[in-house]
Parts: C-alpha cells; sequence; structure tokens
C-alpha cells in the first residue's frame, strides 16, 4: 500500500514516459479511483488506505484534488511526476492503468464511473464511497 499521493506523482510521471496522452487533475482523480478497484482485483487489496467522495464529476479524493487544484483544467506539468513507488503490485497496478485508460479523456472515464455503483450510491446519499464499496463492486463485477 502506498500513500494516494505517491501513487498521484506516480502517475503524473508515468504519463510523461511515451507523452501520448494529456493528464489533467480531473482525469488524475478517476485514474486513482480505477487503481484502487482494479487493484482490490487483481492484488485482493487495497493500493491506498484514502478514500473518494462522490462529487458531480465523479470520484474525488480531497488530498488529491487540494494539492492538483492549482491546474485547473490544464495538464500537470511534468515536474509534479515521481518515480518513487516502492510496493510493485500497486507500481503496476498503476501501469496497468495508465495503459487501459489513459487513452481515456478525463470525460470519457467522468461517463464511466458515473455507470458504476460505488459512484452512484454516494452520490445519491451524498456521502463518501468507502473502500469497501468500490472492493465489493470491482471483486463482483470483474
Amino acid at each position: 500500500m502506498v500513500d494516494i499521493l505517491d501513487a498521484a506523482r506516480y502517475l503524473v510521471f508515468l504519463s510523461y514516459g511515451r507523452k501520448q496522452y494529456s493528464l489533467t487533475p480531473l482525469k488524475l482523480q478517476k485514474l486513482l479511483y480505477l487503481a484502487q478497484g482494479w487493484s482490490y482485483v487483481w492484488d485482493r487489496r487495497a493500493a491506498f488506505w484514502d478514500e473518494f467522495e462522490a462529487w458531480q464529476y465523479g470520484p474525488v479524493n480531497e488530498r488529491v484534488y487540494e494539492t492538483f487544484k492549482k491546474y485547473g483544467r490544464s495538464e500537470i506539468p511534468q515536474r509534479e511526476g515521481r518515480d518513487l513507488l516502492e510496493d510493485f503490485d500497486v507500481r503496476e497496478t498503476l501501469t496497468a492503468i495508465w495503459n487501459d485508460y489513459g487513452r481515456m479523456t478525463a470525460y470519457d472515464l467522468v461517463e464511466l464511473t458515473h455507470h458504476q455503483q460505488p459512484w452512484c450510491n454516494a452520490y445519491a446519499r451524498g456521502s463518501s464511497i468507502t473502500n469497501n464499496s468500490i472492493k465489493q463492486y470491482f471483486q463482483s463485477t470483474f
């Protein structure tokens, strides 16, 4: 398990690897949410302890939001990236998420998460998206 900000910075690092796709703060949030879900499927454990909130445009982690909100709708600059994840399973999960979902736009990912139960249920209740709800959904669906 890693700190979610370290995971976010690793995704920024990956986004500049072959520089095929841009990474905005909105897109970053959705990729982290997907990484959490797929980590439960592939590794049977959470990638990070942090949870997400159900905001209008999908899952959002408050710490990640506060760190990267200064970039608004712009691409997160390369200087924010870090290749410092020691947890091999999480590195592998984040790399797979970038390779599979990185080509999608932020708004494609918003649409994707809007059709998934963890966000739908939490948004309807006005509550947080628990890691347990992400775990149950991804393990039962994928």
